[in-house]
């Protein structure tokens, strides 16, 4: 794999062997000696227009595999900015922007790999970390039902679907009825009830400004117990901490945020040293 844009175009075994190998990364995560040679000598160069999860698990991972990582921040040309990494000798380029057409083009002209740190359209590293939080949850993802709620980081969703697929798992949605805004696909259900029946992991994108949390039943406090108690047993709970109990906002006890924050890291290691090994 010498490069990653979308996991759309990877094959169930290819998915596999990168979230195979980020669980072995994530013993490097979780020692207290943080120190691999895999990525000795080999540079990253990152655009982010702010500091954020992708930015830092990116410094971290190139860190604790003995490699570099060069940030750039808020830069107004993102393509410009890549391809100069490029050529002053990046081994790899990490990207998140809005424009999905940058990272094809950046393989076709810049001399370095290319990793979408997030797109418009596309979140590879993020559906990766939300795979691995469930397979090391849920003790696989195969055979499984997750429900996304929220409007916001709707740019998980071809992605997650597809890959779920893969393992004979599927992805549903839910969304207001009233909602005319949002781009619906895949199976988009609007009565909480039955989208949270039976269900074996919830997914929180967030939601929009201006965008109601109790309507999209999102965020903080817009999950209530009375539906989490409708999905499976100990059903996992990704992107959101709390939900609404009785009334009051209480820390779910099965929340997977802490989780996927190390599965995060431990992807972008797995995802950098694929791509340098090739």
């Amino acid at each position: 794999m010498k490069n990653l844009i979308t996991l759309t175009e990877l094959t169930r075994n290819e998915v596999q062997q990168i979230l195979e190998l980020a669980a072995q990364m994530r013993r490097i995560v979780l020692a207290d000696y943080k120190k691999g040679p895999q990525l000795i000598g080999h540079v990253v160069g990152g655009v982010w227009k702010k500091p954020c999860i992708s930015s830092a698990a990116f410094q971290l991972a190139a860190t604790y595999l003995s490699g570099n990582c060069i940030p750039v921040f808020g830069a107004e040309d993102e393509m410009s900015v890549c391809l100069t990494l490029g050529n002053m000798g990046a081994n790899t380029v990490v990207a998140a922007c809005e424009n999905d057409n940058i990272f094809r083009t950046l393989t076709q002209r810049g001399k370095a790999n290319v990793i979408n740190g997030g797109s418009r359209r596309y979140d590879p590293i993020g559906v990766l970390a939300d795979l691995m939080t469930l397979n090391n949850r849920l003790d696989g993802i195969s055979n499984l039902t997750v429900l996304a709620v929220g409007n916001r980081d709707v740019n998980k969703i071809d992605e997650l679907g597809h890959c779920l697929s893969l393992f004979g798992s599927g992805l549903i949605w839910y969304l207001p009825p009233d909602d005319n805004l949002t781009p619906r696909k895949g199976i988009v259900l609007d009565k909480p009830e039955a989208a949270f029946a039976g269900v074996d992991a919830v997914l929180d994108l967030g939601t929009n400004a201006y965008s109601d949390d109790e309507r999209y039943y999102g965020n903080t406090g817009g999950i209530t117990r009375e539906l989490m108690d409708l999905a499976r047993i100990d059903c996992p709970l990704l992107g959101c901490r709390t939900i609404a109990d009785n009334g009051v906002i209480k820390e779910y006890e099965h929340n997977a945020v802490a989780l996927r924050e190390n599965c995060y890291v431990s992807v972008a290691m797995a995802v950098l040293y694929l791509t340098h090994r090739n």
